[in-house]
Order: C-alpha cells, then sequence, then structure tokens
C-alpha cells in the first residue's frame, strides 16, 4: 500500500513539473500570437538619394512603413512623421506624410545657413511611439556649410593620435549572459563605437593576483573572443597596455552556479549546447526560439540530466534575427543568446540599358529594372531609385540599407556599423565569425521577458488613419465642466463639406479620418437644435484637443562631431561641384560673394528665461504694461479669467450699484465690466479680437499668460485701439496659434493643414531645350524615382537624360517586395 501511494506521488509530481514548462510554454506562445497577430510592431526604413548634402541643397527621400514581424505592408498606421533635427537636438524641419500603400515620398530644403554637422533624419508613426524611442528610424545625414574651409590632414592626423590616446571603451559579453564557476565559459570583447577599420587591441586575462589565464585580440569592428574557465571565489580582469600604463578592465563577477549557453551554426541547423553546474540539473528546463516574435521551435527537458544539445533545422527559420531564450522551472529566463540566420537570396535585379550601349553627355537614356525571384517570375513590391555621380558620392558597400536595417539593425540593440559588410561575397567564414560576434554583444531589446510573460503590453498610441477634428464641449458658466452637445463640422474638401454628430457623455467629439494635401478652412459649431431654425450656441464653448508634443529627443542619437569618410581631395571635390551648383541655381555672378561666416557669442540661459523668451514669441512686438503668468499665480480650480487680473494695477472690474432686492450687497454680478485706467480695454484672445462674454467664459486652466497694455507706446502694435489692450493667450493657441481665425460661444474657425506634398524632383529634359545652351548641368543626383512600383506581370521603366559629366554614375535601388522581402542592389553607369 506505501509502495502504492509513493508511485502515485511520483506520478503527480511528475505531472505537476510537465505541467509547469507545459503552461509557461503555452503562456510564451499564446504572448508571441497576440504580439505578432493584433500588436505587432511597426518599422519605417528611409532611403535619401544620397548619403550627404552641402547646405542649400535638396534631400529627398522616401519613406517605406511595414508591419514589423512580417515586413508586408503595414494594417495599421497611414501617417508617418519625419523630422530633421540639428545637433543640439532642435528639429529644423518637419514632414507629415500620408503612406497610401507602401512608402510616402518627401524632401527638405536645406537652409543655406547651416553649419557644418551630423544631422539626424528621425521618423516614427503615433502608433510606434507605444515602444521606447530606440524603435524610430534613425539616419545620420552629414551636411557641409556653404563658407566652411576644409580641414587639412595634419590637424585630421591629430585628431585620430589625440583620440587614439584615450582609454578604449571595452565592454566583455559571456556567451548566454554569466560567467559561471568551474564551466568553460565564452566570451566575446567589443570596442564601444569601434568602426570596420579600427586598430587592433591586444590585452591579457588574468586573476586579481595577477597570474595570466589567456590573452585576446581585437579585429575589425573592435570585436574579439577568449574563453574562460573560472575557479571559484576569484575574479578576473582584463589587462590593457598603452605604452605608458597597463590599463585593467574588471570581468563581469562569475556566478558560483549557472547555466552556460553556447551555439554554433551550419548551413543545415543551429545547434545549441546547455550546461549547468547545478544539482538539480536541466530537468523541465524550457528552450523557445523566436524570430521577431514568431515562434520559431521550442524544447522541454525531460531527463534528468547537466547537459542537453538541441539541434534546430535552418530550412525551419526566417533570414534574420534568432532570440534563444532558457526558462529553468521558477519561469524565470536564466541565458538567452543571439543567433543571425543566413539564407539565400531570393531577388535578384538586374538593370538593363535599352537604347544603344554607349552613353554620352546629355544623352537619354532608357532603362528596363528587372526584379525577379529565384524561380524566375517577376516580382511585385515598392522600389526606390536613384543615380548619383559615383565619383563625388563615393559607393559604400558596407553602409546599412533597407535589406541590413529590416533583417538586423532594427532587432539589436545598439547601432551596427557597415552592417552590409557581412553580406558582401568573400571570407565568408570569417565574416560568420564576425556576425556571430556582433549577435554576441547586441542583446535583443523588443522582449523584456518577465514583463512580457506577465503582461500585455499597453497601447496608448493608436494608429493614425487620417487626420481627425475632435475635441470637447464645455459649458460657457462656471464651472466650465464638460457636457453633451450637437456639434456640426463644415469644410470645403471637393466641394462643399458638412457633417453632424453628437458628443458621448462627457462632451468628447472626434470626426474623420480625413485625407488632404492642401490647408482647408474649419468651421465647428456646436450647441443645442443645430438642426433647427434657431440654434443655441450661447451656453457652449469649444476646446479643440491639444496638438500631442513631440518625442523627446535622446541626446546620444546625435554625433556631435562628423567623422569623415572621405579623403581631404575627395571632400573638397565634392564641396566645390555642390556649392557651385547651389551658388548656380540662385543665379550668383561675378559681383556678388559668400559672405565670410560670423562668430556670435551667446550665454546660456535658465528655464524661466526660455519660457519668457517662447511668450515674447507669442505676444506682440513691444513690451506689455503687465504680465499675469498663470503658472506663477495658485489658483483654484474654479478661477476664472477675471480672478486672474483682478488684482493688476489700473484695471477695475464690475460695476457697482445697488441691489434693490439686497441692501447689504454694493454690486451686482450680472453687470461685470472691466475698465482699464477708466476706458473700456479691447480684449484679445490668441491674436482674435473677441468680447468680454467669451473672455469670462475662459478657465484659468486653459490660458498660458495675459499680456495688459495700457493706452500709448505699449498699445501701439495693435493699430487704432486706443483705450488699451487685453490680450489672452492660451496653453491651447500656442500650438494653433496661427490657424486660429475666429472663436465665440459655440463656434471656433480656424485653418487645418494637411498632408505635406512631396516637391516633383527636377531633372533636365534636352529634348524639349536646346542642348547646347551656356547654363552648365552639374547634378550630382542625375535621378531620383522615389515609387517604383513593379506588378509582377511588367517590368518598370525610366527614362532621363545625363548631365555634362562624363565618367560612372552609382544606380542604387532599395524597395520591399509585397511578399515583405527587403531589396537592396547597386549597377553602374559609364558616360563618356
Amino acid at each position: 500500500m506505501k509502495n502504492f501511494l509513493l508511485a502515485i506521488v511520483c506520478i503527480l509530481c511528475f505531472a505537476f513539473s510537465v505541467s509547469d514548462s507545459s503552461g509557461l510554454k503555452i503562456l510564451i506562445f499564446n504572448r508571441l500570437h497576440e504580439y505578432t497577430s493584433e500588436k505587432y510592431p511597426e518599422k519605417i526604413y528611409i532611403k535619401t538619394d544620397k548619403p550627404y548634402y552641402t547646405a542649400g541643397e535638396d534631400i529627398w527621400f522616401n519613406a517605406f512603413l511595414v508591419n514589423g514581424v512580417t515586413h508586408k505592408k503595414s494594417e495599421k498606421s497611414k501617417i508617418i512623421y519625419v523630422e530633421l533635427i540639428n545637433e543640439n537636438g532642435e528639429v529644423i524641419s518637419e514632414r507629415k506624410l500620408f503612406v497610401e500603400s507602401f512608402s510616402a515620398d518627401g524632401d527638405f530644403k536645406l537652409p543655406l545657413t547651416l553649419k557644418d554637422g551630423t544631422y539626424l533624419l528621425r521618423a516614427y508613426t503615433n502608433y510606434m511611439r507605444n515602444q521606447p524611442r530606440d524603435y524610430f528610424f534613425k539616419k545620420e545625414i552629414p551636411v557641409f556649410a556653404l563658407n566652411s574651409e576644409i580641414p587639412d590632414s595634419d590637424s585630421i592626423e591629430n585628431s585620430e593620435i589625440e583620440t587614439n590616446s584615450e582609454l578604449p571603451d571595452i565592454g566583455f559579453y559571456p556567451e548566454g549572459g554569466y560567467l559561471i564557476d568551474g564551466m568553460t565559459n565564452k566570451v566575446a570583447v567589443k570596442i564601444k563605437d569601434a568602426e570596420i577599420s579600427s586598430k587592433p587591441i591586444v590585452g591579457i586575462i588574468e586573476d586579481f593576483e595577477g597570474n595570466k589565464v589567456t590573452d585576446f585580440k581585437t579585429l575589425e569592428f573592435g570585436l574579439g573572443l577568449f574563453y574562460l574557465k573560472p575557479e571559484p571565489g576569484k575574479e578576473y580582469r582584463a589587462v590593457i597596455t598603452n605604452g605608458e600604463e597597463n590599463i585593467l578592465y574588471p570581468l563581469p563577477i562569475p556566478l558560483s552556479e549557472g547555466y552556460v549557453l553556447n551555439t554554433s551554426t551550419t548551413d543545415k541547423e543551429v545547434i545549441i549546447n546547455l550546461r549547468t553546474n547545478k544539482k538539480e540539473g536541466l530537468k523541465n528546463m524550457l528552450i523557445v526560439g523566436q524570430q521577431r516574435g514568431l515562434a520559431a521551435f521550442d524544447y522541454i527537458q525531460d531527463q534528468q540530466t547537466n547537459t542537453m544539445l538541441v539541434k534546430v533545422p535552418t530550412s525551419d527559420l526566417i533570414e534574420g534575427v534568432l532570440d534563444i531564450v532558457v526558462f529553468n522551472e521558477s519561469e524565470k529566463p536564466v541565458a538567452e543568446r543571439m543567433v543571425y540566420i543566413k539564407k539565400k537570396e531570393k531577388i535578384a535585379v538586374k538593370v538593363k540599358k535599352t537604347n544603344g550601349f554607349n552613353t554620352s553627355i546629355r544623352d537619354r537614356v532608357n532603362m528596363i529594372i528587372d526584379i525577379r525571384d529565384d524561380s524566375g517570375k517577376l516580382v511585385s513590391g515598392t522600389f526606390s531609385l536613384s543615380i548619383t555621380d559615383a565619383e563625388l558620392i563615393k559607393p559604400n558597400n558596407n553602409a546599412e540599407n533597407i535589406k541590413t536595417y529590416l533583417l538586423m539593425n532594427s532587432d539589436l540593440r545598439g547601432k551596427i556599423k557597415s552592417p552590409n559588410y557581412f553580406f558582401t561575397a568573400g571570407d565568408t567564414i570569417k565574416k560568420n565569425q564576425q556576425l556571430d560576434l556582433i549577435m554576441m554583444t547586441h542583446g535583443w531589446r523588443r522582449f523584456k521577458w518577465q514583463e512580457f510573460i506577465q503582461n500585455s503590453a499597453r497601447q496608448d498610441y493608436k494608429p493614425e488613419k487620417g487626420i481627425y477634428i475632435s475635441g470637447n464641449t464645455i459649458n460657457a458658466k462656471s464651472p466650465f465642466q464638460n457636457k453633451f452637445s450637437e456639434t456640426k463640422l463644415t469644410f470645403r474638401k471637393k466641394g462643399f463639406y458638412q457633417e453632424t454628430d453628437n458628443t458621448n457623455d462627457i462632451g468628447h467629439f472626434s470626426y474623420g479620418p480625413f485625407v488632404f494635401h492642401d490647408t482647408i478652412n474649419v468651421f465647428l459649431q456646436a450647441g443645442s437644435s443645430l438642426k433647427s431654425e434657431k440654434p443655441n450656441f450661447a451656453d457652449t464653448n469649444i476646446k479643440l484637443a491639444t496638438v500631442p508634443q513631440r518625442p523627446g529627443i535622446i541626446p546620444d542619437e546625435i554625433n556631435n562631431t562628423f567623422n569623415q569618410k572621405l579623403s581631404i581631395a575627395d571632400e573638397e571635390k565634392y564641396r566645390k561641384k555642390s556649392r557651385n551648383n547651389v551658388f548656380r541655381d540662385f543665379q550668383f555672378d561675378g559681383e556678388r560673394e559668400v559672405l565670410d561666416e560670423v562668430l556670435v557669442e551667446t550665454k546660456v540661459i535658465t528655464k524661466e528665461e526660455v519660457e519668457e523668451i517662447r511668450r515674447n514669441k507669442r505676444a506682440r512686438i513691444f513690451a506689455p504694461s503687465y504680465r499675469v503668468v498663470v503658472s506663477d499665480m495658485e489658483q483654484t480650480g474654479s478661477s476664472t479669467f477675471m480672478d486672474l487680473i483682478i488684482n493688476v494695477p489700473g484695471i477695475r472690474t464690475g460695476r457697482y450699484t445697488k441691489d434693490p432686492k439686497d441692501a447689504d450687497a454694493i454690486f451686482s454680478i450680472e453687470n461685470v465690466e472691466v475698465n482699464l485706467r477708466g476706458m473700456k480695454p479691447t480684449i484679445y484672445l490668441d491674436d482674435i479680437e473677441v468680447d468680454l462674454k467669451t473672455a469670462r467664459s475662459i478657465h484659468s486652466g486653459d490660458i498660458d499668460f495675459i499680456d495688459i497694455r495700457n493706452t500709448g507706446h505699449s498699445a501701439a502694435a495693435y493699430g487704432l485701439k486706443a483705450q488699451g489692450i487685453i490680450a489672452i493667450y492660451t496653453k491651447q493657441g500656442a500650438n494653433r496659434r496661427s490657424n486660429v481665425t475666429d472663436k465665440k460661444p459655440g463656434s471656433i474657425n480656424y485653418k487645418l493643414e494637411g498632408f505635406y506634398t512631396a516637391r516633383e524632383f527636377y531633372a533636365p529634359d534636352y529634348s524639349l531645350v536646346d542642348r547646347n545652351r551656356s547654363r552648365e548641368d552639374k547634378r550630382t543626383t542625375l535621378f531620383w524615382k522615389p515609387n517604383l512600383i513593379t506588378q509582377g506581370f511588367q517590368n518598370p521603366t525610366i527614362s532621363f537624360y545625363t548631365s555634362d559629366d562624363k565618367g560612372r554614375f552609382q544606380i542604387e535601388i532599395e524597395g520591399v517586395s509585397n511578399s515583405g522581402i527587403p531589396v537592396y542592389a547597386t549597377a553602374f553607369l559609364e558616360v563618356e
């Protein structure tokens, strides 16, 4: 009987242990399914016509928006925000683009006054704001100033010497996550921000007593590798000499117990070797593999063992980063490893010139772009094509492109420099080894596994399908609470458009989504009986939804110095030609010259001073007689505009009179007035003239500041308003200051800006003009086609004219097939 009961207990224990691991697996897979099917992320990639520019030139770009899991067309967002940011973290230009299918094209005209530096091109959707800003697309854009001098080779050499004399920032990354006592650990070495051609560093590994254990050497990208078997109770460090002294770097402290995860990859399989020195061994351990959120494989160890080997066929995997995670029986991740899965190219691109073999200057070029899959079928997709002067725009075969970004960079922590190096031909074994070290030194950042398993991802920011007109209706009298109301929207959009709707119970209304590319006049009304002949607007105000603040800019997103990639001769050649093109566009003649750069010194200003400058920009040109800043005052929740100005010198509120119904009353609130030095001032609300009734309806919480302008010099900016001015500036008006044209109880009229329409890339057509005209044609971008659509049944064609330059021109094609395969290809055109 005892043996029978013992057997039952053992069976139940085994069942519960298996159930625990199986339950965790089911939970993880359910979370992954929810992530990939409902809450999948979005990715953006931007192709520009060139990698660098001169002030005064145009940046032509195309923004691709895809499902972050499948890389197919995203079914969520339709709006992309693209920003050009300077080295101070200031947005100097921005575009709001509407995406019809895969992409939307745009452009930036670089101001003539831009200084030398590395600018940042940033792009995101509103939906992408649910995740950290690391997920936004970012591309560094070097810009040369018009008047800057080209640094000489000596200054660059001295700068490199000074940089190399600094202590290198080195990280040490045990495979799987931790060093474990008594077990052989594979450790990757990485120098932070190292380039592909970084000088090697040689070092040794020793214990804290100075006993040498092994040595290491970094190669390309500052990557290296060594093996270490820690002894119990000992700690270790790396020792590097700079010629004068030894520099010590402590290694991660080994754990007495834990897990060691080793992986290796062949063309046919991924081999996973998991080991432990724990007494309980690996029983009930769960290994899960996922790619971009797609479950790839799982394995539960049901045997009592300290070593387990798992082989995963690469035929079951897709190209890209494979995340391998080990969970213990307590459902905690204890080891993790990234592996890159390479696949054979599925799409080939060929460029064929169809009108003759030779090409001369100002000659017509006709081309077919042949894009086929590995079975020879034509591919459907969206692509961008640029043709640039290869003598000036030096081709960089190792640079990031749409393939390396979507398949690798966007799924790893940190930025991988020169990522296409790992996908170019030659030295395959060496490049695969270096790529594996990249995977060891860049951790997965999309999932924090404990949070991912326990909580469903929050999505506070919704995908945008178009432009919405929304806000709230508010009671016009104190305490200014939200209220139910009828609303009516009117504007001209392909004719006269009108729509009516009721708010919800708390006064919220929303119209849209709308798609338009110009600026339209919007007229909103709210009140009761709007459909009758006598609508009532008197007791209702409209408060438009505030424009969401732009996402903050992380300081280290932008390099503060431009690391020159060109030789001095190449840089000088590019600057000279691009500068001449800018001057020629503005038709500079011999009597004009560009002034030298002027150095302007300034001082650091306080936050309070910044706020005052902001207010002054909103206000009129002359300083006010008195300014009320609401944030500086302690106001109750029911305070009004009248409460804010009652103590301002020279202002008197209320008409003093006797109340016949109450002998003790000294005035009647039904006859409130505002007098400024004995006269009735004109009242402005966000630069729109309003009556006192409208001003009194504004809640203090909606007001930013109020300027009081007495008669005379202070009010001169308001023309003939001789009795003084009270100018109210709302927080809402700070976002829509230039758009609001009229506001009164029950209605608001404002201008609403639509989506940006990209300018057309200019290229001369020499079939229509004299080929021998005197004006030079020195285009650095010969041709730009942002949206090259292929339908799968016919090759697309392009046609353009060459310039006055002979030599080699690079054709660069980037895009995505409708099936979600990123494509990158280059070709060359010779002009004789």
